[in-house]
């Protein structure tokens, strides 16, 4: 590579993990070779940084990540000083407006607050859902809940099939104050506007005093553009969105599945090694 790599990021589900939400054996050979060269890794994740942190030991990758940034770019944790910082919450007001707007629509409201779930409706498809984040699930009333309270974001959880009628009915939906973005086929997310994964990024930079141009970051969906296009070097998945790789500077020839991360980080990166 042209500059000198000082610091990786990456998105975990569809980029970092596997369709079985596992971590191949090559992208784990890849990342600690990344820790003896020097080189700071981390995950850049819509998830909670605590679910994720509660995840590394059974990933087997603990000993090579660094740092976490959670919640679209809302939250950065070091994991080695152990500090958590975040940034641009959402008032519950708001978030009751989003709902409000919807609430005639057959999805579910989740709110996450640290490794809980928060949600409007507990079915077994969202506790399977959550359990397979990390995440306990708690049915509530959002509408007392959400009274003087700030949080990270709002998810709208639905069936796949019914994903396309929430994209037609949020572009109706206007307030400068908030953005939606589609995060997976029955995920739609709502944070302040100010909050993505290049906002988490320049923060993790300034962080550890490193450039920009000098990281690399790895994606595939449409909350990963602005990290992709910040980052002197963004990589995207074979099976990634098409504004993704539009995004990216390269766009693999592997997917997920196929280690895309590892085989470029040893083609690229570490070819030194």
């Amino acid at each position: 590579m042209k500059n000198t790599v000082t610091l990786v990021a990456t998105d975990l589900d569809g980029t970092f993990l596997n369709s079985q939400k596992e971590v191949s054996d090559l992208n784990r050979k890849a990342i600690s070779a990344l820790k003896h060269q020097g080189i700071l890794f981390g995950i850049a994740s819509g998830r909670p940084v605590e679910t994720v942190h509660a995840m590394l030991e059974q990933w087997k990758i603990a000993d090579s990540v660094s740092f976490i940034m959670g919640m679209n770019g809302g939250v950065i944790y070091d994991i080695r000083r152990r500090t958590k910082e975040e940034y641009h919450l959402l008032d519950g007001e708001i978030i009751l407006d989003i709902i409000h707007f919807y609430q005639d629509m057959d999805v579910i409201f989740h709110v996450l607050v640290g490794d809980i779930r928060y949600t409007s409706k507990s079915t077994p498809e969202t506790r399977a859902h959550a359990k397979l984040f990390g995440e306990t699930e708690i049915e509530i009333d959002l509408e007392s809940f959400l009274k003087d309270r700030t949080v990270n974001k709002l998810i709208i959880y639905c069936d796949p099939d019914y994903m396309p009628k929430v994209l037609e009915r949020s572009k109706k939906f206007k307030r400068e104050d908030c953005v939606g973005f589609n995060t997976a086929n029955n995920l739609f997310e709502y944070c302040d506007p100010a909050i993505n994964k290049g906002y988490g990024i320049q923060k993790l930079c300034k962080h550890f005093g490193v450039n920009l141009e000098n990281c690399v970051a790895f994606g595939d969906e449409a909350n990963d553009i602005q990290m992709l296009e910040k980052v002197g070097m963004g990589v995207c998945m074979k099976n990634g969105s098409d504004g993704a790789k539009a995004a990216a500077n390269v766009v693999s020839e592997y997917t997920n599945d196929e280690s895309a991360l590892g085989r470029f980080l040893f083609e690229h990166v570490l070819e030194m090694e």
